[in-house]
């Protein structure tokens, strides 16, 4: 990149240019860091490394012994669990009754649904035990059956 470009060019491209401190004395950098940080928006460096979070959580770690560390652990974990059910925004006494029926609804009538496939299947079986013919008509028809299910399925889709 130019040394000859602005600060104004580089919101033009959407580059940033770093200035090397050696170039110039001391005041001229900290003169010219204000500049572009009033410019861009940016806050001052700190002038040191930020330590890393894993570092930070180590030493935490470290304190105490083996009981306070597992007791503060204990806390720390009941005082989050409390602080996301605060978060929980609960059914009022209305919704809660009406999806209590919604699921009971669903769930009997699914059950009766199964309970009737149930029934069906195995009175078909008990009737092929006795009649192996009507059982093979039964399993011919339902074989034939899904596969004209599945040449009109797969001829809508293509469409």
């Amino acid at each position: 990149m130019p040394a000859d470009k602005t600060v104004g060019d580089e919101q033009k491209t959407g580059a940033r240019r770093f200035s090397l401190p050696t170039r110039n004395r001391p005041e001229e950098v900290e003169e010219q860091d204000d500049e572009v940080v009033e410019e861009r928006g940016i806050t001052a460096g700190k002038g040191r490394a930020t330590p890393s979070r894993r570092k930070q959580e180590e030493a935490e770690e470290d304190e105490g012994n083996l009981v306070t560390r597992n007791v503060g652990g204990l806390r720390e974990y009941f005082e989050g669990v409390r602080s996301e059910l605060d978060k929980v925004i609960w059914p009022t006494r209305e919704e809660a009754q009406r999806l209590t029926i919604i699921v009971l609804v669903t769930l009997i009538a699914a059950s009766l649904i199964l309970g009737a496939i149930s029934l069906f299947f195995t009175e078909l079986f008990r009737i092929g035990l006795g009649s192996p013919i009507i059982l093979l008509a039964v399993m011919l028809i339902a074989i034939v059956g899904g596969l004209v299910f599945m040449r009109v399925s797969s001829r809508r889709s293509s469409y």
